[in-house]
């Protein structure tokens, strides 16, 4: 039987390490998206958020005829190849969502520089349905591949910047504030979603508060990030709009 695609993992950065996930609600297309996380940096806390789309209507094709189903659950069994002292944790303790549900999983870890190196990390998922017009409930187990990188951080300004930026109100409103080590005239900021769409958002910088103001107020609710570039160093941060 062909694979059914059925979970939707974009992937995006958060600063508590164990606060609890929160999916996507901009998110609505069933399959995995992207095959591959942001990079991790050693020496930084690491944490990545997956969310969960599961349809509640879909097909199979089987020996070339295609065949309606209703999608009862989907679990994640497990990931895994996780570099060593990672781990993941869904929003629900079960793992299992419903057919046209969302939910979340956070990948998170404390990466060293005994860790560096390229991963793939296998995520594994049964999903429950029923053929339309057949009584029995079938199950199938899908297995897709996430590549995984960790690396060196380039200096110990990288590694300070990457740890301190802050991000407030989360989630936010009308405007957001993004705090900033060094302030530069050059520095440049950009805010873009999970699928890499950039917004014309100016950055309103304060060389006396250490801040960078937004005005998110035209933004549509879901999960975005804010990146700057400061004397050729990068970092970013996650925020949530309401």
């Amino acid at each position: 039987m062909k694979k059914i695609y059925l979970l939707l993992f974009a992937l995006a950065s958060t600063f508590a390490a164990f606060a609890q996930c929160i999916p996507d609600p901009t998110l609505t297309k069933p399959g995995l998206k992207p095959s591959k996380l942001p990079n991790g940096i050693a020496g930084t806390p690491y944490s990545e958020v997956a969310t969960l789309v599961v349809p509640k209507d879909t097909f199979v094709n089987y020996n070339g005829t295609v065949y309606n189903v209703v999608v009862d659950s989907a679990s994640v069994v497990g990931m895994s190849d996780l570099p060593k002292g990672f781990s993941y944790q869904c929003d629900k303790p079960s793992k299992t969502w419903a057919g046209g549900q969302r939910g979340c999983a956070r990948l998170y870890g404390n990466p060293t520089l005994d860790d560096t190196g390229d991963y793939v990390i296998y995520v594994k998922v049964r999903t429950y349905f029923k053929i339309v017009g057949l009584p029995n409930q079938l199950d199938q187990l899908d297995s897709s591949t996430i590549d995984f990188k960790i690396v060196k951080p380039t200096g110990m300004q990288e590694l300070v910047q990457a740890v301190g930026l802050k991000a407030y109100p989360n989630p936010a409103g009308n405007l957001l504030t993004v705090e900033i080590k060094k302030y530069s005239a050059t520095a440049t900021y950009q805010i873009y979603n999970v699928t890499g769409q950039v917004y014309d958002i100016p950055a309103q910088m304060s060389p006396n508060t250490g801040e960078v103001k937004f005005d998110v107020s035209s933004l549509k609710p879901g999960v975005y990030f804010v990146k700057g570039v400061n004397e050729g160093l990068s970092y970013q941060a996650k925020f949530v709009k309401e």
